[in-house]
């Protein structure tokens, strides 16, 4: 099985990583402080590097009003203005790391890919949500006019199921190739704050769609 350890949701994207300084001018109005900090969670998780070595609570910011159903670049200058506004929401950081990425779509490589989100243990399947439900994101089409739904699966069945325990249950109900000539795949991934993904309070992760619009709200971790 392939694995990841860059922030991803709703399975598999396809990476654009790009790394921006704060920006000189801030482009976007500042949210009031009460709002900024009415979008904090403390975390408490697997930390990568530095921030490691420094022994701090990690704080997660969502980024929802900056920048979901906006442009990315807008979203990386609203949060570039929050973080010159609030340094100290960010452990006094002076720029983030910003990690672009373009969400899969039915039409791109890897289209028969199903992600499957790993549990913070990294030993078992626990879903996007953590209640071990799997999804696929498309309609599974033997033709081009005789396409149906394909999942979820539920990979809890009392006890958590492994990645390759899940990967043969999903793959046994969908026996068929598709009229591409593909087979449903597998694919791990790691969740936030787990030991081959641990919380970076540096990196922002934003996903966007074919426009370049931001489809998930990013955070900090």
């Amino acid at each position: 099985n392939n694995t990841t350890t860059t922030c991803l949701q709703n399975g598999l994207t396809m990476k654009a990583t790009q790394t921006l300084t704060t920006a000189a001018a801030l482009l976007c109005a500042l949210p009031t402080s009460v709002v900024a900090l009415s979008k904090v969670e403390t975390r408490n998780l697997d930390v990568a590097g530095d921030d490691a070595s420094r022994g701090l609570m990690h704080v997660t910011v969502d980024f929802k009003d900056e920048c979901l159903h906006k442009h990315k670049d807008e979203c990386i200058a609203a949060i570039n203005a929050k973080l010159a506004a609030y340094p100290e929401l960010f452990e006094g950081r002076e720029a983030f790391e910003f990690e672009v990425n373009k969400v899969r779509e039915a039409t791109d490589e890897g289209y028969n890919i199903v992600a499957m989100r790993l549990n913070a243990d990294e030993t078992t399947v626990g879903g996007l949500l953590g209640d071990g439900m799997i999804w696929y994101a498309y309609e599974w089409c033997l033709a081009a006019d005789d396409c149906y739904t394909v999942g979820p699966w539920d990979c809890d069945v009392g006890i958590p199921l492994l990645p390759e325990q899940c990967c043969k249950m999903i793959q046994d109900s969908v026996p068929h190739e598709d009229m591409n000539g593909k087979y449903l795949e597998c694919y791990t991934e790691f969740p936030v704050g787990s030991p081959s993904n641990p919380v970076n309070p540096g990196r922002v992760c934003i996903h966007t769609d074919a426009d370049g619009i931001v489809v998930h709200i990013p955070k900090n971790e």
